[in-house]
């Protein structure tokens, strides 16, 4: 069964409401500037992809007063943010910080995943029917768009009322519009094709004129040839994360593994190469920060009779930490530059919009996992699982349990995203119930090296996990439409991947999509308009954002957010 598009008509309920409490909310923000504290007029998301939770702490003393100094001191610091489902990854992620709710309810269970129906791979965004805006130079027309159609769960956006604008920006297209979801004034992402910041024939025909005269300037061919060197010479770089000259880190785009990082991509003029180093680097951090200038200046965001709602995912951190390792000078940098894109953000903020007129959360969508060639050198168990174990491994497996007469049979239909799906027509062929098939299947991944758990779907089903956290968590990941038969859950400081020798890795050496606390924990700070500033200790999840965004503009949250406001985070 595959996932049902989500129907735009699912969002009437609760919106009447929603919208008169969002414009009373205004209202009394723009007419009542002496009664209290000021209700803001725009709220900002912010999220780093892979920011974990342990760097704001670990970096703090090397970060600048007025970035993320200024949200550790000035903001609400909630250090014990998880995330309560197990396959950790981008698209899940921002939909269930939108959504409120984990990917058991909203569907978007991975960032790619198996169609049963369709017999193919799909995306958590992709959607044929749609095409993107403007095309590549050598796309031919071809309708590659992208649209949140497979989102069952309406986003903190739907329920703002029509004055109010949603813009949602990011490098990811998966990110943008996961954010966005299906009510938005602008969301756009950048295309290592062209060069240019896209959207989908979704939202719009064509591109806003702002957009057209920011892709006019060619922003990311200014950094070609432009080295990525080590932001801070004051700063002892060895000695906060680790030594430069690391074997098992990957090179990335003919970047080298070593500072400074060269960044043509290997070519002699920028194309899609270049255009992939520069998403590997700060420097896609930089265009995004600047777009989003140019969105609060075209659209006026918070500047107007309305609340507005902007939506920033900065996805370098994501792409740097999976080549390069948590662990590396390279994650250390982009960290520090982070801190000062946050500051100039935060500046830009209180010069348009005013200091304490607009709110702000700024979280990450997961961690990351060490480099298992690191962690196993700093003594810790770790290693590589081939993702053979799962199918022609598995498949004899079966064949031997359930028909060791007959010739080998497909058992396994594909494995991805940390499920296996089972190949049904091979289940009925040899008369076996499928209960039967993934209890064997899970009993002999569970003695497999570096597996630590898996769960069939009849399990999961039947909701029969007792006090097994780990499988609660798989369980928050589990939807029928979308996932597999059997669940993988790999030990700590283990990958699911192939030797580092592949071509793929020099580009991705680690990875995140675990319940472990590498990367389920992460940051999470609220800053601005009506917050309680302060460090909390209790333990939270960014689930509970979509419900914070909602206080911040004055609706109510969305029809399937599951976490309220943390306690005493609004004065």
């Amino acid at each position: 069964m595959h996932c049902n598009f989500f129907r735009p008509g699912f969002l009437v309920f609760g919106m009447a409401l929603s919208a008169a409490t969002g414009l009373l909310a205004c209202h009394e923000a723009s007419s009542q500037p002496g009664s209290g504290p000021a209700k803001p007029k725009l709220v900002v998301l912010v999220v780093f992809d892979q920011l974990r939770g342990d760097y704001l702490a670990k970096w703090e003393k090397l970060y600048d007063r007025e970035g993320f100094g200024r949200l550790l001191r000035d903001g609400a610091w909630y250090q014990n943010c998880h995330y309560p489902y197990a396959f950790t990854l981008t698209a899940p992620g921002h939909a269930s910080i939108v959504t409120g709710c984990p990917p058991s309810k909203h569907g978007i269970i991975a960032n790619d995943w198996y169609d049963r129906t369709s017999r193919k791979d799909v995306g958590a965004v992709s959607a044929d029917r749609y095409r993107t805006v403007p095309l590549a130079p050598d796309a031919k027309g071809k309708n590659d768009g992208f649209a949140p159609v497979r989102l069952k769960q309406p986003g903190v956006g739907q329920g703002m009322p029509k004055m109010g604008k949603l813009v949602s920006l990011s490098i990811k297209e998966r990110a943008a519009i996961m954010m966005a979801a299906l009510r938005a004034t602008a969301v756009y992402w950048f295309n290592t094709v062209s060069g240019m910041f896209v959207t989908s024939t979704f939202y719009t025909d064509s591109p806003h004129p702002w957009i057209d005269e920011f892709n006019k300037q060619r922003p990311a061919d200014k950094y070609f040839g432009k080295d990525w060197v080590k932001l801070r010479g004051d700063v002892d770089y060895e000695k906060f994360s680790g030594p430069d000259d690391v074997a098992a880190e990957g090179t990335g785009y003919k970047q080298g593994r070593t500072f400074p990082h060269p960044m043509t991509g290997g070519l002699d003029k920028p194309g899609r190469n270049y255009y992939e180093a520069f998403t590997l680097s700060p420097y896609g951090n930089d265009v995004l920060l600047d777009l989003a200038k140019r969105a609060i200046d075209a659209e006026q965001l918070g500047q107007r009779d309305a609340c507005d709602l902007l939506c920033l995912s900065f996805s370098s951190n994501d792409l740097v930490g999976h080549c390069w390792g948590p662990d590396s000078q390279e994650v250390l940098d982009i960290t520090l530059r982070s801190d000062l894109i946050i500051k100039e953000l935060l500046n830009y903020l209180d010069a348009k919009v005013g200091r304490d007129r607009y709110l702000l959360v700024l979280t990450a969508d997961h961690g990351v996992s060490p480099i298992p060639e690191v962690a196993k050198s700093q003594g810790r168990d770790a290693g590589r699982v081939p993702p053979t174990l799962f199918t022609t491994q598995a498949s004899a497996m079966l064949q031997k349990t359930f028909a060791p007469d007959r010739k080998q049979l497909p058992w396994i239909e594909k494995s991805t995203a940390g499920w296996i799906y089972l190949n049904q027509a091979t289940l009925k062929e040899v008369g076996v119930p499928a209960a039967k098939v993934e209890e064997a299947l899970v009993n002999w991944l569970t003695r497999q090296p570096g597996i630590q758990a898996a769960y069939g779907r009849f399990r999961l089903e039947q909701g029969k996990l007792g006090g097994d956290p780990v499988g609660q968590a798989v369980l928050l990941s589990y939807h029928p439409d979308c996932s597999g038969d059997v669940a993988i859950v790999q030990k700590p400081n283990y990958l699911i991947s192939g030797p580092i020798t592949d071509s793929r890795n020099d580009t991705y050496r680690t990875t995140h999509g675990t319940p472990h606390a590498y990367d389920t924990h992460v940051a999470y700070l609220v800053f601005g308009a009506g917050i309680s500033p302060g460090i909390r200790q209790e333990r939270i999840t960014p689930l509970a954002t979509a419900a914070i965004l909602a206080r911040g503009l004055g609706i109510a949250p969305p029809a399937g957010a599951d976490y309220p406001v943390p306690d005493t985070l609004f004065k």
